[in-house]
């Protein structure tokens, strides 16, 4: 008898929703994570302990990925780690939650293709994805107000309302409103109001980069895996490297064999198998297992967000930043009227998301920020930096705001086996070659442009844009692409190995496009609708 029904890879969006689905189904799961498992009393505000050492990525030394960028020699980079922990990267997650658009899963037959680009629809439709956005919604707790995006239709509202947003936020209301746009509350995956025996926000403010030592960050940690560990049903393996698919003789999948964290090997058979371990480490585990990759697609078609960001300078003395107002960390204020740009000249329409908010509580991270004023210049020292850091601290208030947008697949972006760097485990790490295509860096130059106008709308003295990082690798999908054709394609509609009949996929590396948003809220939709097909074959005899 196998030791589980099913073994789950993961346990960040996509393996905790996954997991969640499964046990309440009835099924026997078991979930291996590489990453430790965290209570409430291990977040800190700390900065150098928490964003600086080996919290929640391990470090470049021990297990690094490898990076070529424009045909440079590869590497060593922390680049494309999400997070090593029980819940993965939505434990630190800002909890920024938005759904696709019809669009985005019909790219290819909408808007064409593209020279350079491997643009691809997605084998389902929207609609099939809509229940499931609002069981993540309704289940994991999301604040925000459902009526106010003309672009996101919602047949029912979030449930919550918008966490208290800082006066300042009135400032890009207008500024959009005068420009004839249609600011509105960001949806976030923190709690507003208790809920569900969670507490409610604190307005600490450490919500990106930063474990939420309330509970009101809606991670899976404290969602949908707590859910799972309640029906009994769920075994949770923290400190387990899978290292290997293991097949029987017919092709099909038999377990995973995992290193726990004192070198030992195990296996952990079942009779199915889910990876949910990131785009980029599921590609690893497929290529080290030398699986699912009859098509020779796998670790292809790569994809990241596109990111473009900046700020925005205001008098301190302004009334829109009273000091009474400080105890609120949050803006919260979005921006999609540039989420496809089908009459702005773009080489491709598809653009994304404006999103506002106020600067981290990490003054470190600000203070090297402001040493650095040009990314290829000398750091500033002496009188000109102490100038600068009292300008910003002391002298004015700043209003931060990110692109985020489509990225284009293309032939530059993927993933393989380093030839030469291995992990501590002895394992070849992955090596990232990263590419963009030029319509992504055009579509996010639009919403760079779109940004600077809202700020000199609403006032700002000074403004800076970021040119150094143009792809965001937190959020990173398409490695193994979903698609009905064998040999265009890694996973069918339903996310199933086309090669290994017990074998599926519930992270992000099945997304054939990467949207125009943070996709979180997606992994976790299509996580469940995996889930739900796997369990109505178990409920068919079929697994």
């Amino acid at each position: 008898m196998a030791d589980a029904d099913v073994v789950v890879v993961g346990s960040g969006a996509g393996g905790g929703a996954a997991a969640y689905a499964l046990t309440r189904a009835g099924l026997r799961v078991t979930v291996l994570e590489k990453g430790r498992q965290h209570t409430s009393t291990d977040f800190t505000h700390d900065e150098v302990g928490t964003l600086r050492r080996d919290f929640f990525v391990p470090s470049i030394a021990d297990e690094p990925h490898t990076i070529v960028k424009q045909g440079r020699p590869a590497e060593r980079t922390r680049d494309g780690w999400i997070s090593c922990c029980v819940g993965g990267g939505t434990v630190h997650m800002s909890g920024f939650f938005f759904r696709m658009h019809r669009e985005d899963m019909k790219l290819r037959s909408r808007f064409g293709s593209i020279a350079g680009g491997d643009i691809a629809d997605w084998p389902i439709e929207w609609k099939q994805l809509e229940p499931f956005y609002e069981e993540v919604e309704t289940i994991i707790g999301i604040s925000g107000d459902a009526t106010s995006n003309p672009f996101e239709p919602h047949r029912a509202p979030y449930p919550m309302g918008p966490l208290l947003a800082h006066p300042s936020s009135t400032l890009i209301e207008d500024a959009c409103r005068r420009l004839s746009l249609h600011p509105f509350p960001t949806p976030r995956a923190i709690l507003s109001a208790d809920y569900q025996g969670r507490s409610a926000c604190r307005y600490c403010g450490h919500c990106g980069g930063y474990g939420c030592e309330v509970g009101a960050k809606s991670s899976t940690l404290v969602s949908f895996l707590a859910h799972a560990q309640a029906t009994r049903r769920l075994t949770l393996i923290p400190r387990a490297m899978a290292t290997r698919v293991l097949t029987n003789p017919d092709g099909s999948a038999r377990g995973v064999l995992y290193l726990d964290e004192r070198g030992a090997m195990h296996e952990e058979s079942a009779r199915v198998v889910i990876l949910a371990c990131s785009a980029i480490e599921t590609a690893r585990l497929l290529l080290m297992s030398e699986l699912g990759n009859s098509s020779g697609l796998v670790g292809r078609h790569l994809m990241f967000a596109s990111y473009t960001g900046g700020r925005g300078r205001f008098p301190a003395s302004s009334p829109h930043f009273p000091d009474a107002a400080r105890a609120l960390p949050f803006l919260d204020r979005s921006v999609q009227d540039h989420y496809t740009s089908v009459n702005a000249g773009l080489p491709h329409p598809k653009c994304g998301t404006l999103i506002f908010s106020l600067p981290w509580p990490s003054p470190i991270l600000h203070a090297e920020r402001l040493a650095h004023p040009t990314a290829d210049g000398p750091p500033l020292f002496g009188s000109a930096l102490t100038r600068r850091w009292k300008e910003y601290f002391l002298e004015t208030r700043t209003i931060e705001w990110e692109g985020i947008g489509e990225f284009i697949p293309n032939e530059s972006t993927r993933i393989t086996l380093d030839p030469e760097v291995k992990d501590r485990f002895g394992l070849p790490v992955a090596r990232i070659g990263l590419g963009i295509h030029p319509a992504t860096l055009a579509a996010s130059d639009h919403l760079a442009r779109s940004a600077d106008e809202i700020m000199d709308s609403a006032g700002a003295t000074a403004r800076e844009t970021d040119t150094e990082d143009r792809a965001y690798t937190v959020l990173q999908a398409g490695t193994a692409r979903m698609g009905r054709n064998r040999t265009t394609s890694v996973v069918d509609e339903n996310c199933q190995s086309h090669d290994v009949r017990n074998l599926y996929v519930a992270d992000a590396s099945s997304f054939p496009s990467s949207s125009g948003a943070p996709f979180t809220q997606t992994i976790m939709a299509n996580a469940l609708r995996v889930a739900g097909q796997i369990a109505a074959r178990g409920r068919a005899g079929s697994l």
